[in-house]
Formats: C-alpha cells, structure tokens, sequence
C-alpha cells in the first residue's frame, strides 16, 4: 500500500468542539436543536434520537463554532477518550457539548476510511499517549490535529473501508441482539413495577436514604496517586471500569493493602452498587467480582441496600431509561454535569414486595446467562475485527 504520514490537521477543513450552554449564560429547551454529548456517540454511529437534550435555534445561532453537518465525524475527547461516530446523511441540524470534536476531513479522504482508522490500535494508542490526566481525562483539539495516519490514494481508502465496513456489519447485528436482551429487562421490570419515575403501580415509596447507605471515596489528601498505583493488591476501580452499566474488569489498577487499609471509606463490599457522578451520570455497576472488596475513585459512589431491597431490583431502576432521562435533568445545567449524594438521597424509589424482588432477580439471571454467551461471541469477533483492521492500516490487507 503506497500511503503519505500526514498529520489529521493537514487533512481536514475544521477540527473544534463545542460549549455547555449554561456555562456562557444560555439554556437548554425542551425541544428544538438536538445537543449531543458523548453518550450520543459510540460504534462508528451517532444518535441523535435517543438521550438527546435539546437548544433554541437562537442559542445554535450563538454557538456557531460547533454546528455539526452530515459527514462529521464526532471524537470523545473529556471523560471517555476516543469514542467515535459518523453524523449520517440525514441527521437534523446538530450541536455539541465541549466533550465532543468534531472533525471535518477534506474531499481527498474517505470519511468510513478515516471512521474506521480513529478507532483503530494505532490511533487509540496515539490518543492515550496524549490525554491529560486529571480529575477528567480530556485531550487538547491541538492533540487530535497532531494524530497520524497513512493516508493511501482515494480508491484504496475505500477498498479498505469497504472490507472493514463488511467485517463491522457483523459485530453491529451482535450488538443488535444485546441491545435486544437489554430492552428485554427493562420491559420485564416494567410489566412487574411499572414506571419507576411516575410510579404507575403506586408502590409504596421510601427515599433512596431509607433503604440504603452512601458512601463517598476518601477523597482526602490520602487519595492514591503517583507510586501508591501497583500492578497487583487491592482493586482501584475508576470510571473506566463501568461499561453497559455492568462492572468490567478487562483493564484493572491497584492499591497496596497497607494504603487501602490506611484509607477512610470509599471501600466497596460484594453487591454494593457503584455509581458514576461526574461525566456520564448515572452509570451504575453491581459490585460482583471474585474479589470482596474494592477502593473506588473520586467521580464515583457507593450505594448500600439494606433490608427489604435486593441490588438486582435497585440495579434495574436506577439504569432504567426513566432514571436516566431524570439523571440527565440533574445534571443538564453544569458545565460539568455531576450528581450528588444530597440529590440521590432524595429520590423517591418504589419499594415491591421481597418476593417481587426475588422474582425479578431470578427472571433477570436468566437473561444475563443469555447475554453472557452473545458478549462471548461479541468478544471473538472483537479479536478477529481488530486483526482485520491491524492488516488494513499495515498495508497487508
């Protein structure tokens, strides 16, 4: 394959992003302008149907900078890195938060081919090399000019975007059925409890405060940082280590014992929920591993059921579209959105039966043991995708 190393900046008319509303005196609306954030974005695609807030068209008018067209290519560049989708044809007129770039490439490149090549080893490892580490991850759009890539003639971009988009086809029906399944759950705890928010089946109704306890990271001049990261001990979890609202342990950080030990709180037990406050909001995990406990990091939080309320059933609440959708509402007016434990406590949560519980849970397993197989065949095809994509962008295919 004859390719040119050129620099993404060279081959684009426009790399920006976009501005929180709120943060320069506009609002959101409850209609109008679809908003993306980087929940929008993700698996080459962008939605704009679903979780989308919306802006007037006079605040689109004032945030110029970040109108988005079909053929843009979105890039997550705060919180999670590196997440990427094409805006399709006929996508409505789009705006984006500031965790968004958005990317324009020029006539001689290929957008699928370009897609493609973002989310590739090579360009995800360029994008970790340059994130800055703090209390967000982010990168700088100066970074995202900086990337690199072999950029073959015209028709071999798309002789290859054609290989990889058949390969793609497949794992996208794999994600179809899981998203299937997912849906499944969420229409089996409907048909039990009814609408969590409006409380269609009027449940009694208990505060989250009343069935269970809170608990914060230690978040205290203790915190681990630098030399305390080790690569065995006690569990570190981040953010990172939620994915599907499911707690994945495919990339894992340590703390010693001793530094757990000399920790406060923020240490979760075996079915505890874990739940993300800061960023992506509301992103919540059973703790379920082998292992009995864990350190959590700064933007998360523990929740502890106590009697009377299974982690199934809270699980399956909180990640319902209804609680998202009230997550999202929360947190809509901060530059960056974030819950707090004063606002969860104060939810009204409804509160079934025990058995009614245990029935949920037990239906609940069944789907998962279904799931866990699809995720299995969705993982081997992962590994062969990524092969396919490593010949492509190494002139081998």
């Amino acid at each position: 394959m004859s390719a040119l190393l050129v620099k993404l900046k060279d081959l684009c008319s426009l790399i920006t992003k976009g501005t929180t509303p709120t943060s320069i005196g506009l609002d959101f609306a409850d209609d109008g302008v679809g908003f993306l954030r980087v929940q929008n974005v993700s698996g080459g695609s962008v939605n704009f149907q679903n979780g989308t807030l919306f802006i007037a068209e006079n605040v689109h008018q004032e945030l110029r900078r970040s109108q988005i067209l079909a053929g843009d290519i979105l890039l997550s560049i705060a919180g999670t890195i590196g997440r990427i989708g094409v805006v399709p044809e006929n996508a409505p007129a789009l705006n984006c938060n500031q965790a968004l770039a958005i990317i324009r490439p020029e006539a001689r490149v290929f957008r699928p081919f370009l897609r493609h090549w973002l989310e590739s080893a090579d360009a995800q490892f360029q994008m970790r090399g340059a994130t800055v580490t703090g209390t967000i991850q982010n990168l700088s759009l100066a970074q995202v000019g900086r990337l690199e890539l072999s950029l073959p003639l015209l028709p071999e971009q798309r002789r290859i975007a054609a290989i990889l988009d058949q390969a793609d086809a497949l794992r996208a029906k794999r994600r179809e059925a899981l998203a299937q399944l997912d849906s499944l759950t969420q229409s089996i705890f409907i048909e039990m409890f009814g609408d969590p928010v409006t409380n269609s089946k009027a449940l009694p109704t208990k505060k989250l405060s009343e069935i269970t306890t809170f608990e914060n990271g230690d978040r205290s001049g203790n915190y681990p940082s630098g030399d305390d990261i080790k690569i065995a001990g006690i569990l570190f979890l981040s953010t990172k280590n939620i994915t599907n609202d499911r707690l994945d342990l495919t990339k894992r950080v340590y703390i010693s014992k001793e530094k757990f030990d000399s920790l406060s709180r923020g240490k979760v037990l075996r079915n505890d929920l874990i739940i993300t406050l800061r960023g992506t909001l509301g992103s919540c995990c059973i703790f379920d591993a082998i292992e009995e406990t864990a350190f959590i990091n700064a933007q998360m939080m523990i929740i502890r059921p106590q009697s009377g309320c299974s982690s199934e059933y809270l699980h399956a609440l909180l990640t319902s579209q209804q609680a998202q959708e009230r997550f999202d509402h929360i947190g809509r007016g901060a530059a960056v959105p974030q819950l707090t434990s004063a606002q969860l406590a104060s939810l009204p949560i409804p509160v079934p039966s025990e058995e009614k519980q245990r029935e949920f849970a037990v239906r609940k397993r069944t789907l998962d043991e279904l799931k866990a197989k699809e995720e299995q065949g969705m993982a081997e095809l992962d590994t062969l995708f990524a092969s396919l994509q490593h010949r492509a962008f190494s002139g081998e295919l």
